[in-house]
């Protein structure tokens, strides 16, 4: 079994598909969780973010890697990001004012959103998977979330 810093639907989950052949895949909801889980022999392995190209390092990952048990990095996946806005059926554009995200994609699409959305207010939440679940449910006050396809 491998494991990924979750939910499904994130980038890691995206990037971990792109490797992973008929393994079993489990979601684990913090970084350190995901490292601790191959520590103890939970999972084989686990797939983390390490870098952002626009924010620079993932200071969870990097933290947990650099406390607790040594771990062996063996692979590398290079994940072209690519976000989108994702409204309910129905939202047109004009009407996005509420956008949730992860910060991360926050800080990599906000001249964007500046430039096409100028009145929409960004708030940033737990991860980009997370937020297309909740922009997905009739009753969020969010119209729109920014993330990957795979949410």
């Amino acid at each position: 079994m491998l494991g990924y810093f979750g939910p499904a639907g994130t980038f890691t989950h995206q990037a971990l598909l792109s490797l992973a052949s008929d393994e079993e895949l489990q979601p684990f909801s913090t970084v350190p969780g995901t490292l601790d889980a191959v520590r103890d022999g939970i999972v084989r392995a686990g797939l983390v973010p390490i870098e952002n190209s626009v924010e620079g390092g993932v200071s969870a990952t990097l933290d947990n890697l650099a406390a607790g048990p040594p771990l062996v990095i063996v692979a590398e996946v290079l994940l072209p990001i690519q976000f989108g806005l994702y409204v309910r059926p129905g939202v047109r554009l004009t009407q996005v004012r509420k956008i949730l995200t992860h910060p991360h994609a926050a800080a990599q699409t906000r001249n964007w959103v500046a430039a096409h959305l100028p009145a929409a207010e960004v708030t940033e939440g737990g991860s980009t998977a997370g937020a297309a679940a909740e922009v997905a449910d009739p009753d969020s006050p969010y119209d729109a979330a920014i993330c990957a396809a795979v949410a």
